[in-house]
């Protein structure tokens, strides 16, 4: 347990340090005539709140440490007594004895975190089950309601508001906004929220997403309830999407685009330098200078060599 806090102040104090040579710099006004002089000394927080330097940097430091524990503990879902984990460090960090050795401290967290985590798949589980049963009844009652269609895989989707633009390929980049709730409302993604439309390949989304972005005109607004099999399955997405979530999607289609080709591979412009190695220089190999014209004929008889090699079988 004694690393740990060593570990963590040298991040934090990492961290601050960064910090402040990635600030952004920001130019203080002009000086008024007659005034004195700027020592450009930098602003100091603690001025008149302790006693001295070394109390101050102490303090500081507890103050980082203590938030990067809390955050680590927060994200962990680890449950403590605040007072217990203050009584352990102050013992470690004195160098006083502790109830437990370190490698002791080691074993116990080690079977809490697999506690933790056993729990933690139970209940992904049981939310999975929930949210199956409740996901099945919402399509089964949805696709009832009018204006609702559904596609040969089970993609349920109605126009909320019609346009004529161009359709999107399977392969092509759509900029959208768009809303996702689970079926008992709750929201889990917005762009709406964030202010800002997004970008996706639809080769690169979710099967319910690929299939119906490419039924929306450019302009128009159509709602998706999209089964859990076209969706995350029974992975879900953690935290916020259980498994066997059926999803509910609004979408603004705004923009169509082709997917950018990767650039294709330059031409060779200089000579290249073929070195071999240790053992072959001993057994008498040279080093060879290829020219870069050679390279690039070399280069196109081994992709026609491996077209070839990659050929079907007659």
């Amino acid at each position: 347990m004694k690393t740990l806090p060593i570990f963590l102040l040298s991040g934090v104090l990492a961290g601050s340090v960064m910090g402040q040579n990635n600030a952004v710099k920001v130019s203080p006004p002009a000086p008024s005539p007659g005034a004195a002089a700027s020592t450009n000394a930098p602003v100091d927080p603690g001025a008149g709140k302790f006693s001295t330097d070394l109390e101050k940097h102490s303090y500081a430091m507890g103050v980082l440490l203590a938030g990067d524990i809390k955050r680590q503990l927060s994200r962990g879902s680890y449950e403590h007594d605040a007072e217990i984990v203050i009584k352990a460090f102050s013992e470690a960090l004195r160098g006083k004895p502790t109830v437990i050795t370190d490698g002791e401290a080691n074993i116990i967290l080690r079977n809490y975190s697999t506690e933790i985590r056993k729990k933690t798949e139970e209940k992904r589980k049981e939310d999975g089950e929930k949210a199956k049963v409740a996901g099945e009844a919402f399509l089964a009652a949805n696709k009832a309601k009018e204006g609702v269609q559904v596609t040969a895989s089970g993609l349920q989707y109605k126009v909320l508001k019609a346009a004529a633009g161009t359709k999107a390929k399977s392969d092509d980049v759509v900029e959208v906004h768009y809303r996702g709730t689970l079926v008992d409302g709750t929201e889990f993604d917005s762009s709406y929220s964030r202010g800002q439309p997004a970008s996706f390949g639809l080769s690169r989304v979710i099967k319910g997403w690929t299939e119906g972005l490419q039924l929306m005109p450019v302009g128009s607004k159509y709602q998706f309830v999209i089964p859990s099999e076209l969706a995350y399955g029974q992975n879900g997405s953690p935290p916020k999407i259980p498994p066997h979530s059926t999803l509910i999607f609004e979408v603004d289609l705004l923009s169509v685009k082709p997917q950018v080709a990767p650039p294709l591979p330059s031409s060779v412009t200089s000579d290249i330098i073929k070195v071999p190695s240790a053992d072959d220089l001993k057994k008498g190999a040279q080093i060879e200078v290829i020219k870069s014209t050679d390279a690039e004929r070399l280069q196109k008889e081994a992709a026609e060599q491996k077209k070839k090699s990659e050929a079907p079988k007659q």
